[in-house]
């Protein structure tokens, strides 16, 4: 039986930008299990009892989630949260850690046991207009995005929001751009939930540009190529999908972000077949 893999959400971005609020959302919004690995438990006010592992110090969350701060060497800590905590999902905050690129590096070369769920980068937009200069970090942590969540749009005019737009698809033109407000977004964009059999709903976002989910449900083996040449033809306002899909060779998790896709290899009891595909317009 293939060994089921941990996903893993890299989120980076400027100190300030929001972070911590995406993850508190998440963390309060998502109904699974997560662990948040960052450098320091910080301002997410942790008051609940810290045990001390060899590696990481974990502090218990609600809904069973936790908060682990780095103690040891990244790769020994993946290991110990996986181990230790059996989480449904992993989600980084690389401040502190290194940049987006090395992480990725580091997790592809050395931690088979995890599949990149997808990098979120998270860009302040009242900042960026008040202090146009983008150093090194913050043009990596912006290039290497999957999907780009632009913060306190709250604060910002339309002509501010369509000009920080034009800075961001200047380094990244495949990110999408998602405009929010305290990063109040459905977690279904960010985490790697499997479908279910009733229809998800749509999801809100401000200023019309309008995000939609629909599910299609599988009852039979499919044809890979025939598959994978189907995915490689979605249209482009289609960014997300997630799924189980079973071919002739076993059952797969498909899992795919901004025209990248993985198949995984997964226990045949790891979920129904179906897939359910997150995109703009109807």
């Amino acid at each position: 039986t293939p060994e089921i893999m941990t996903a893993i959400v890299i989120i980076a971005g400027y100190l300030g930008s929001g972070k911590t609020t995406l993850l508190r959302h998440l963390i309060e919004s998502s109904g699974r299990k997560l662990a948040i690995l960052m450098n320091e438990f910080g301002e997410m006010a942790i008051d609940s009892r810290v045990v001390a592992g060899k590696n990481i110090r974990i502090a218990e969350l609600s809904g069973g989630c936790v908060c682990c701060s780095l103690v040891g060497e990244f790769e020994a800590a993946i290991k110990e949260i996986i181990d230790t905590v059996r989480p449904d999902e992993i989600i980084v905050e690389t401040t502190g850690l290194a940049e987006p690129d090395a992480l990725l590096f580091d997790i592809r070369e050395n931690l088979p046991e995890l599949l990149v769920d997808a990098v979120v980068t998270v860009v302040d937009a009242d900042a960026t207009l008040r202090f146009p200069a983008i150093g090194h970090t913050g043009r990596v942590q912006i290039e290497m995005a999957d999907l780009i969540l632009l913060s306190k749009i709250d604060l910002v005019d339309k002509e501010g929001i369509a000009h920080v737009h034009d800075r961001l698809k200047e380094i990244n033109s495949s990110a999408p751009i998602i405009e929010t407000v305290f990063c109040r977004i459905d977690t279904e964009l960010i985490l790697g939930q499997v479908p279910h059999r009733e229809r998800m709903p749509s999801i809100p976002a401000p200023h019309d540009h309008a995000m939609a989910s629909f599910q299609v449900l599988l009852e039979k083996p499919l044809d890979r190529g025939r598959f994978e040449k189907a995915v490689g033809d979605l249209p482009d306002r289609i960014y997300r999908a997630k799924g189980f899909v079973l071919f002739p060779e076993g059952r797969f998790l498909f899992n795919f972000v901004a025209g990248r896709y993985d198949l995984e290899p997964t226990p045949d009891d790891a979920g129904p077949l179906g897939i359910v595909f997150i995109g703009e317009g109807d």
